[in-house]
């Protein structure tokens, strides 16, 4: 299902954990609680892309509690 948008892909939240190397629950726990973004289109979250690669950046950061990750 992954699209190109704009120089950017869009992805299935199963696609998404793949990328993530995380369960597809887990991704869709994160877009509930608002650590990730995605965007429902019909009964698919669609997630970009680069919205994966800010989440992947922003988790190794020091600093950021075990929680998250």
């Amino acid at each position: 299902m992954a699209t190109a948008v704009k120089n950017d892909t869009v992805m299935s939240t199963r696609e998404a954990a793949e990328y993530l190397g995380l369960a597809e629950n887990t991704v869709r726990q994160y877009i509930n609680r608002g650590i990730m973004k995605a965007v429902r289109i019909g009964p698919v979250w669609c997630v970009m892309r680069s919205e994966c690669d800010r989440y992947d950046r922003e988790k190794r950061e020091p600093g950021r509690p075990l929680s998250d990750s």
